[in-house]
């Protein structure tokens, strides 16, 4: 370790960083992100959100108040998982490509990031399993692309790395560095830290004495690494810009936070109703203490005025009421029984003591409008038609809502695959290869293709599109593309079925092609017999290539195809084939006539 050379500017602002427990020193922007970032904890990680809880109902008891304190339960976070799920359909690997160059440098960086990545094994497997909730739960949080400290000899090639700081943890922002804090100790004597600028990453260590009654601030170096970029290798996660802070951004979840607010809300005073419903408020009889101290000093009003030592305390009988109630044992009004007589002897049919009879209708409508808020903050993310689909909605109005799930889904996936994968690529190849000059690394980096549509469809409406699709006439392609689709949604728990059906669509020559026009086709010798054999046998002749043929799956294209031409070589040469065309004749004058 080393002591760290930083001016008096810097170490006194540190100084003020270490004791700044209103947060008044750190950067302009650190409440407001970090408020933003507590708000969305609440749904996405289930946090206790205690501001919303704290707010007193009126004419709330204080009992009541302190029960739906300690009974909450995160409500909010399962609607909010379901969102996540759904959000994570841009990482659909066939919806998106990186592909590389055949330079030796692009594939071991192809190798480092999609095969060797540190925990994750791919850096599209961090973002996506690891940073989207993240992303989601606080976007002002920063990415920082820095070597791998620890494992590393210095003789091997540097293993670049992502981390993802919170916005709690960025604690000191300007143009030329960011500080971050890993760590702090319980004791508040030490503070580990990131220094990031545009030449170096440092770990730092500043510790704090007291000597003579005064603060000292020493800072060593734990660890350095001169990247020499002339550029910080650190940028936000990102959302929506916000419109209460400028510089700032909100969560692509945003919209649904006031309903899922809301929610947590009357959620609580649900469970506060329940609760009364099942303990309601008891009210009794109660007459006035008739307590006397010393035989001379009755209470009065619920205090005791003893004339003699000129004092007055709390009446011990009533504590302070004034009143007497006479309880058992276990908390159960015992009744005198001259309460039910009159002054004449007959009986008294006024009752001493009973319980508050609760509305029930508020309750229930309250409950209704909790769930309600759930499924109005889906709506808010235009999610909503994943949970509910063609429940009073016409054809129209579903596309509009798919359009609208598309048009959010096509945000998160342009922030992941125009802003973080390309700025990973970019600082992983500097990193890696010492380039200096920025304009050579695109020579490295891979190209990527963000997806553009989004698998957010059921089997059930894929099936009906494909019918429609085939009832209209639409191309044979574009029929093949919407039956992958099919498969893939059916089969997607069972990817050995899966891997089989679409290698058959994908051999088949004539897939989604009608036998109408296969016969057109024969009759017009644009297709010879062998095609149209290979089509009517691709489940056969897949299943024994994959037998026969070691590998078969794993082939080029023109080499499966050509097995298939074998096989069906064979069927023309063992059995004479022919195809009556007289069912076809009348589709074929037609064609002629037109």
């Amino acid at each position: 370790m080393e002591e760290a050379l930083f001016d008096e500017d810097f170490l006194k602002r540190l100084k003020q960083l270490i004791s700044d427990d209103k947060n008044e020193h750190k950067h302009a922007h650190y409440m407001a992100a970090k408020e933003h970032a507590e708000e969305m904890s609440w749904h996405v990680y289930g946090v206790k959100p205690e501001t919303l809880l704290k707010r007193v109902r009126p004419r709330e008891d204080p009992a009541i108040t302190q029960y739906r304190l300690d009974s909450y339960e995160p409500i909010t976070k399962s609607i909010c998982k379901k969102a996540l799920s759904i959000t994570h359909k841009v990482f659909n690997s066939k919806l998106y490509s990186i592909r590389f160059d055949e330079d030796e440098k692009a594939q071991l960086l192809k190798k480092y990031t999609l095969e060797d990545y540190p925990r994750f094994n791919s850096i599209v497997n961090y973002l996506a399993n690891y940073s989207l909730k993240k992303l989601i739960a606080d976007p002002n949080g920063i990415f920082l692309v820095q070597p791998n400290f620890y494992g590393v000899k210095e003789s091997e090639r540097v293993q670049p790395i992502v981390t993802c700081y919170g916005s709690s943890d960025i604690w000191d922002v300007t143009e030329d560095h960011f500080l971050l804090l890993d760590k702090a100790e319980a004791d508040e004597k030490e503070w580990y830290f990131t220094y990031v600028d545009d030449i170096n990453i440092q770990k730092l260590l500043v510790t704090k004495e007291t000597r003579n009654g005064k603060d000292t601030v020493s800072v060593e170096i734990l660890e350095t690494y001169a990247h020499n970029f002339n550029e910080l290798p650190i940028w936000y996660l990102g959302g929506e810009y916000s419109d209460k802070h400028y510089g700032l951004y909100e969560s692509f979840f945003s919209p649904a936070v006031p309903f899922w607010n809301e929610a947590i809300n009357d959620h609580s005073d649900v469970t506060g109703a329940y609760r009364m419903h099942i303990w309601p408020q008891k009210w009794e009889v109660a007459d006035e203490c008739e307590y006397v101290e010393d035989s001379k000093y009755p209470c009065q009003g619920g205090y005791i005025f003893n004339a003699e030592k000129a004092t007055k305390h709390q009446c011990p009988n009533c504590h302070g009421s004034g009143r007497k109630t006479i309880k058992g044992p276990y908390e159960s009004y015992l009744v005198n029984r001259d309460k039910f007589k009159s002054q004449d002897g007959t009986a008294n049919i006024d009752v001493p003591f009973g319980y508050v009879s609760v509305p029930v209708d508020a309750t229930k409508m309250l409950e209704d409008k909790a769930n309600r808020n759930l499924e109005m903050g889906m709506s808010a993310l235009a999610m909503d038609v994943v949970n509910k689909i063609g429940e009073n909605q016409s054809g129209i109005s579903k596309e509009i809502d798919r359009s609208e799930l598309h048009d959010f889904l096509q945000k998160v996936a342009d922030q992941y695959f125009e802003v973080h994968l390309p700025n990973i690529y970019y600082f992983f190849a500097r990193y890696m290869f010492g380039v200096s000059d920025p304009e050579k690394v695109q020579d490295i980096q891979p190209e990527i293709s963000k997806p553009t549509t989004f698998d957010v469809y059921t089997a059930n409406e894929l099936t009906i599109q494909y019918g429609a699709a085939k009832e209209a006439g639409l191309s044979a392609s574009y029929m093949t593309v919407k039956q992958s689709e099919i498969q893939g949604k059916e089969f997607q728990t069972h990817p050995e079925l899966l891997a089989v059906l679409e290698l058959e669509l994908i051999l088949d020559p004539l897939s989604g092609v009608s036998r109408d026009d296969i016969a057109l086709m024969l009759a017009n010798g644009t297709i010879t017999k062998e095609t149209a054999i290979i089509h009517d046998n691709i489940k056969m002749f897949v299943r024994r290539a994959i037998q026969e043929s070691k590998g078969f799956q794993e082939q080029k294209l023109t080499d499966q195809l050509t097995k298939l031409e074998e096989y069906a070589a064979e069927v023309v040469k063992k059995t004479k084939v022919t195809i009556d065309m007289s069912a076809f004749a009348p589709a074929q004058q037609d064609t002629l006539n037109a």
